[in-house]
């Protein structure tokens, strides 16, 4: 029996040959890569066949694409490891003994910069919630929380003495996708008190923030403050 190469789709080839520009070094990061009617001609394909070559290596992460500007090659991604962030909310209410203190929900203008944050238009209101949550009547975490009007219009209505804002959130609109940034803060007077610390570590918390996507819109921004106590990444090593 005669073995027969397998022929590659003609996006295939046009991958190759722009992954051996970019690796050999011969395109540097920032170099605009040829047009799609410019490898369209120059493979003899489809400029749609082209866009498709393109793309999958922007995907990847080895492009990057920019309407009405072109095609570059992108700066590599630096591998991070994975850490898993524990919800101290959730991980208390398994207790048993979590409660929370509802202080204050309202619809409010939102700032320039949160307007921007939640890709709201200017004169679009959002729900601004305060929660202190606690396990075994011991302040755990000071929440606040921004959420788009349009896509939860009965919060104010909730007690939440049964579920979490976030909890109920996820229940009407589940979140597609999550941003996470962790942070050290020092907590305002106000948080302090909140969070009754006191002492040596009344200057050391964390923040975690939060931005909830339902699809294409942003639901919900949280900011947790966190005594630094109670808050770990990672497993015990020492």
């Amino acid at each position: 029996m005669v073995k027969t190469a397998l022929k590659l789709p003609q996006y295939e080839l046009i991958k190759q040959y722009l992954r051996h520009q970019i690796e050999t070094g011969e395109w540097p990061i920032g170099y605009r890569t040829p047009s799609e009617p410019k490898l369209a001609e120059q493979f003899s394909v489809s400029r749609m066949t082209a866009r498709r070559a393109l793309q999958e290596l922007a995907d990847q992460g080895l492009l990057s694409r920019t309407a009405g500007s072109g095609t570059f090659v992108a700066k590599p991604n630096l591998q991070v490891a994975s850490i898993e962030i524990i919800d101290l909310v959730e991980r208390a209410r398994e207790t048993g003994y979590y409660s929370n203190r509802l202080l204050g929900i309202e619809a409010v203008a939102p700032s320039r910069q949160m307007t921007e944050l939640m890709l709201l238009d200017s004169k679009q209101p959002v729900y601004q919630l305060n929660m202190l949550h606690l396990e075994r009547n011991r302040p755990l975490v000071l929440q606040q929380l921004w959420v788009n009007t349009a896509l939860a219009p009965a919060l104010p209505k909730q007690t939440f003495k049964k579920v979490t804002p976030d909890a109920y959130l996820d229940w009407i609109a589940p979140s597609t996708r999550v941003d996470y940034q962790l942070m050290a803060v020092s907590p305002s007077p106000e948080q302090q008190h909140q969070l009754t610390l006191t002492g040596q570590g009344s200057s050391l918390c964390m923040q975690l923030n939060r931005r909830c996507w339902r699809h294409q819109q942003v639901l919900s921004i949280s900011a947790s403050v966190i005594p630094a106590a109670f808050y770990q990444l990672g497993h015990n090593l020492l």
